[in-house]
């Protein structure tokens, strides 16, 4: 079962994502923002990460360059999600996904990681 790290600070959006995920077989852990995603990412190392951009203690950009620059986790995907299309540097992400999203879109986009 792959395992997917979800940072989002919208608690109405990151319940929606983590149910559709676990629904499609992925394990999940979902965090409201960068430090509690920091302090576990420490730890243990998911097969996916999904950030938001905009948080509220931090920035998913800044989260998605580190993660890229760390031997750790360099090599795992990262796929951004923000209400901004207009995003011009993604710092190393695989994907990027413009909210609002569609949900069928959403679980194509992270399968396409996996293929």
């Amino acid at each position: 079962m792959k395992k997917i790290f979800i940072v989002e600070d919208d608690e109405g959006i990151r319940e929606l994502v983590e149910f559709l995920l676990t629904t499609q077989d992925y394990s999940v852990q979902a965090f409201p923002n960068a430090r509690t995603f920091q302090k576990t990412v420490k730890e243990q190392v998911p097969d996916l990460f999904l950030l938001d951009i905009m948080l509220p203690d931090g920035n998913g950009l800044d989260l998605c360059k580190d993660l890229k620059e760390s031997e750790e986790t360099s090599h795992i995907p990262v796929v951004l999600m923000s209400a901004h299309a207009n995003v011009d540097r993604l710092e190393g992400a695989n994907d990027f996904i413009a909210k609002p999203f569609d949900v069928d879109e959403l679980l194509l986009r992270i399968g396409k990681q996996f293929a």
